[in-house]
């Protein structure tokens, strides 16, 4: 997997770096093609901001500096189908919690094969894990995965994904690396972006795009209920839109309107 860490070319990570010793960082991953990087904008724009939570130093400067470099590597438009991580930590800061006065962020990037995706139907579980809600910076993708690290470890060999709740009142809220879509008729339901553990940069796209697909959204957290009557679809930015085919060993329906949103989506983004 090619690795390469700005500023600068070096191909390690100090042993006192802030995103290794106290999760201090965050991350984007990227569908790149030889035609560029799908939603490269939100992404970014999610990056810079959950760096400003962070108290990292990563803006739009920084940004276009790194971009520059990536660009003159090859990264952003390779020959083939990719998936491209971009982390950014706090950089090193010795011993102790407390930032460094000068914080110096570290941008490590990778580039690894395109993941195999079930599109005919993915076989997923509820999982016992639940959320941490109203952490500081929710909804950003920060390097405090450590509840969807646990959901993952339930899963089966055969299980694609996982789904969540923050509690049991509040529905299943999101997979362990997806947004969750349902159909119903005519009306798009997914929960709140307020919510989620990473507010998903397929599904802000989705949402925006909806009244072009002739559909509503309403958000509010999935019921089991939900499921079984009109079936689940999962979303990332990598995979696109995946219908699921079974949970917790029950089929889910996939209905007409849901066929025909995952086929427009993955058109949309070339995950076909």
């Amino acid at each position: 997997m090619p690795e390469w860490i700005w500023p600068g070319d070096s191909l390690a990570i100090a042993g006192d770096d802030r995103g290794l010793a106290y999760g201090q960082g965050v991350f984007e991953t990227l569908r790149v093609t030889p035609a560029g990087p799908a939603l490269l904008e939100a992404h970014l724009d999610r990056l810079i901001a959950g760096c400003r939570v962070l108290g990292i130093p990563f803006g739009s400067r920084e940004a276009e500096a790194w971009w520059r470099q990536a660009s003159a590597d090859g990264l952003l438009a390779p020959e083939t189908p990719a998936v491209l991580k971009v982390t950014v930590t706090g950089g090193s800061g010795g011993r102790g919690y407390r930032p460094p006065e000068v914080v110096s962020p570290r941008v490590i990037t990778s580039v690894a094969p395109v993941p195999e995706v079930p599109r005919e139907g993915a076989r997923i579980r509820l999982c016992r894990q639940t959320l941490a809600a109203g952490a500081p910076a929710q909804g950003y993708k920060t390097l405090a995965r450590l509840d969807q690290v646990l959901a993952s470890a339930e899963l089966a060999a055969d299980e694609f994904e996982g789904l969540m709740a923050v509690d049991e009142q509040s529905g299943w809220i999101e997979g362990t690396r997806s947004c969750l879509f349902s159909v119903m008729g005519q009306t798009l339901v997914t929960p709140p972006r307020d919510q989620l553990a990473v507010a998903g940069v397929l599904r802000d796209w989705l949402v925006a795009n909806l009244d072009r697909m002739g559909l509503t959204v309403e958000e509010r957290g999935l019921t089991w209920s939900d499921l079984w009557k009109h079936g689940l679809l999962l979303g990332n930015s990598v995979m696109g839109l995946v219908p699921v085919r079974e949970c917790d060993g029950r089929v889910l329906a996939l209905t007409n309107e849901a066929r025909q949103l995952v086929e427009s989506v993955n058109r949309e983004f070339g995950f076909e």
